[in-house]
């Protein structure tokens, strides 16, 4: 489908591509893990052919300086505040840590946090990924109120939108919706339901960039803002967030990213932080490129040493499944299956 296809048609091509495989009837969610990196790949070909970076393919840049917040991992109250003071210490300005486990525990890591960064110019977002009942949200959420929350992110089920406005109207922080608003389809009936005061958007989960571009405009159309979501991607797909993050102007708050983490990338180009931010490069397409040999060694390690031996250690031994998967296939196959 895609050889001797004119790269322009990002949009026709992907229809194609969904109609020719049927993969219309996979949910978009799983679909578009397969297809989204196409879609990078297609907008980087028209953006060297065009010798622009791709934001200003998208209509340029309201920012160029990528905000990002910073992670305070664990429920340990020591390293809570190790983690705090050095996140600080390294200019970020929005700070965020999971809750959900056990609400006692919860109010006192915020507690900690916040008595550990201030009162001042220093944001703090919490995460519940879906783990609280309704009235168990509010009740938590209002204890939590004193402390100063930017946002607690989808504190009820995914599916359950109609509670998600429940517990919207019933406290005084703001809701992020992000396991609800994974596609625009899901936008849109967050944004009907008044659920939420802001949405996280990941292109991976969504039909890609134009599916992510449509979900920012939605919002902005809504009056609300959006927030980019990361899946621990490399310097490519982090780049290719960068893009439209720059180019969406409903992006006003901090972002999501896994790159200050990583010791080693496949692109030539470093991507730096300098104060929770980084700029986004101004060359070509997405403005990086790939070193090969990186990429090659990269591939071999995560084939010999993580998808074999997955594969290997846990299925049957009357079936041959060791021969499939080699260095040259790169193929993974999670043991739980």
């Amino acid at each position: 489908i895609l050889i001797g296809a004119d790269p322009l048609e990002v949009d026709v091509l992907k229809k194609k591509l969904y109609a020719k495989f049927n993969l219309i009837h996979f949910h978009i969610h799983a679909a578009n893990w397969a297809l989204s990196g196409i879609e990078i790949a297609l907008w980087d070909l028209i953006g060297k052919k065009a010798g622009l970076p791709i934001y200003k393919l998208w209509g340029g840049a309201f920012r160029k300086d990528i905000l990002y917040w910073g992670w305070v991992a664990g429920n340990d109250l020591k390293e809570a505040v190790k983690e705090t003071r050095r996140l600080v210490d390294e200019g970020f300005t929005t700070l965020y840590t999971k809750v959900g486990v056990n609400p006692e525990d919860d109010v006192e890591l915020v507690k900690t946090i916040r008595d550990t960064c201030g009162y001042g110019n220093i944001k703090l977002r919490v995460d519940a990924n879906q783990a609280w009942s309704t009235s168990g949200a509010i009740n938590i959420i209002k204890k939590m109120e004193k402390y100063d929350l930017e946002f607690v992110e989808q504190p009820v089920l995914m599916y359950a939108v109609d509670a998600l406005a429940d517990v919207r109207r019933a406290v005084n922080v703001p809701i992020l919706a992000h396991e609800s608003t994974w596609t625009f389809y899901d936008v849109l009936n967050v944004i009907k339901k008044n659920a939420a005061d802001s949405i996280q958007i990941d292109p991976r989960f969504d039909a890609g960039f134009t599916g992510a571009r449509i979900a920012a405009g939605m919002a902005e159309a809504a009056g609300m803002s959006s927030i980019l979501h990361s899946y621990g991607e490399l310097g490519v797909a982090a780049t290719a967030a960068m893009h439209l993050v720059a180019s969406s102007p409903s992006f006003i708050h901090a972002n999501q990213t896994y790159n200050d983490n990583l010791s080693d990338d496949v692109i030539k180009e470093k991507l730096i932080f300098r104060d929770g931010h980084i700029r986004i490069p101004e060359g070509p397409g997405l403005g990086v490129s790939l070193n090969e040999k990186k990429v090659t060694k990269y591939a071999h390690d995560y084939a010999t040493n993580i998808a074999h031996k997955e594969v290997t250690k846990d299925w049957p031994k009357t079936r041959n499944y060791k021969d499939r998967i080699t260095p040259s296939t790169w193929i993974p196959m999670p043991s739980r299956y």
